[in-house]
């Protein structure tokens, strides 16, 4: 696959997408559903920008959807159900039963702890909430949400987004870790156009450490990789390896400037040739994060991890190099 650089001018419009207003991302998957319950189900008419027909109640190119949400999600949502909540009525509440997920179409909603009875966050048109607990493979929720203005929202069953998940990602075991759940989830949501797949070989560089570039998350779809770190004037050391399911470019993305240069060096280390990596670009990642609660606290939890090893990569190689001056 050949990737093609945007040049400057359109890189920084393609980030300045993160700031679109989530009511924008309401109206994207109001306007999908809509088209889905259309009383025509061989052709209906979708009012968004531009009139776009639809085949079988389902967009074939809705420009506003596709450019906020990947092909899986649209779909999925087609089969969602359109529910009004009133102020102050629960979504649910910690200990129910986790069954469904929800898209907020508009109103806010506020994430409560139940513990301390405070509000600790509050989600508006566009965010996805309830699918914490379905990725982390759980049966009970944890938080407690409830709406704080009128609210209308999509549901999606547990059973549904499963499905379409292993279509996302065909590769998922029988009994997929939470990582590897996360990770689907994400090539379902993002926007096709946002992702491409590359194969690389043996000794290729996916990046260097000090290389500048567009951020990027990667995962993993074959073959084996290595996570390298070199402080100045020491060598460089191997941090971690990378398998399929198993992703990297967090460390960048989740940076106060994505744009800084790379503290890790990635290699590919698969001698049959067959390596290959799903990238997705770094703008609709970071509204992703903004959107998903579950999405934005994975990847904290591999950063902090990553940064553990290398500390303790780079510890074992000081302790090394005493000892060989030693002598011993």
């Amino acid at each position: 696959t050949i990737c093609i650089r945007a040049p400057p001018s359109f890189a920084m419009l393609r980030s300045a997408t993160r700031l679109l207003p989530r009511a924008a991302a309401g109206v994207a998957v109001a306007a999908a559903w809509s088209a889905s319950r259309s009383h025509d189900q061989a052709l209906c008419q979708l009012e968004v920008k531009g009139i776009e027909t639809c085949v079988n109640g389902l967009p074939t190119t809705n420009p506003q959807g596709r450019a906020l949400y990947g092909d899986g999600f649209l779909h999925l949502i087609k089969g969602a159900t359109k529910k009004q909540y009133e102020a102050g009525e629960y979504f649910f509440r910690k200990g129910d039963r986790a069954q469904l997920f929800y898209v907020i179409l508009s109103g806010e909603a506020s994430v409560i702890d139940e513990d301390t009875s405070t509000v600790v966050d509050v989600l508006g048109p566009g965010c996805i909430f309830g699918e914490s607990a379905l990725l982390n493979n759980r049966d009970d929720r944890v938080r407690t949400l409830s709406a704080r203005t009128g609210c209308e929202v999509l549901t999606v069953p547990k059973e549904a987004l499963y499905k379409e998940l292993r279509l996302a990602r065909p590769e998922l075991p029988t009994f997929p870790s939470r990582e590897e759940l996360v990770l689907a989830f994400i090539q379902m949501v993002v926007p096709s156009e946002a992702k491409y797949t590359r194969r690389v070989q043996f000794g290729e560089y996916i990046f260097r450490q000090g290389n500048r570039g567009d951020p990027a998350l990667y995962i993993v779809n074959a073959g084996d990789f290595e996570v390298l770190h070199q402080e100045p004037h020491l060598a460089e050391v191997k941090v971690s390896s990378l398998g399929r399911g198993e992703c990297f470019g967090y460390v960048s993305l989740l940076s106060e400037n994505p744009f800084n240069p790379k503290r890790f060096t990635v290699r590919c280390t698969s001698r049959l040739g067959k390596g290959e990596i799903l990238s997705i670009n770094g703008a609709d990642f970071h509204r992703l994060l903004d959107h998903s609660q579950v999405v934005s606290t994975l990847m904290s939890e591999l950063k902090r991890t990553r940064d553990e090893l290398n500390y303790s990569a780079m510890a074992k190689f000081g302790a090394n190099k005493i000892h060989h001056w030693r002598g011993c």
